[in-house]
């Protein structure tokens, strides 16, 4: 037997390797598939997420202004931002009777 010409024994054993490589990217196609949809669904799940985040993170900060007025308010109110109150904040560090605390 000449180059162009196959025995059957070659034929068959080449024709069944072509079957099982075909089996397996059949299979690989189905996994791949079956990962893609996973990935897909994750990334819906982890946009959601970031825009729950972005939302709670910006509120967050709406009520940290709002809570930092009404300091500001009640300090105003209740006369604790003069210079007679800044100026005792440090009553501790200055006090005469101290006795060993350094």
């Amino acid at each position: 037997m000449k180059w162009p010409l196959v025995s059957r024994a070659r034929y068959e054993a080449a024709a069944g390797e072509a079957a099982y490589a075909g089996e397996q990217l059949v299979g690989t196609c189905i996994v791949n598939d079956c990962l893609t949809d996973a990935n897909l669904a994750v990334a819906r799940r982890l946009t959601r997420a970031l825009r729950a985040c972005a939302r709670y993170r910006a509120a967050l900060a709406a009520e940290r202004h709002r809570a930092d007025r009404l300091q500001e308010r009640l300090d105003d109110a209740l006369g604790l931002n003069t210079p007679a109150v800044a100026a005792g904040a440090m009553w501790r560090d200055r006090r005469t009777d101290k006795k060993g605390h350094q």
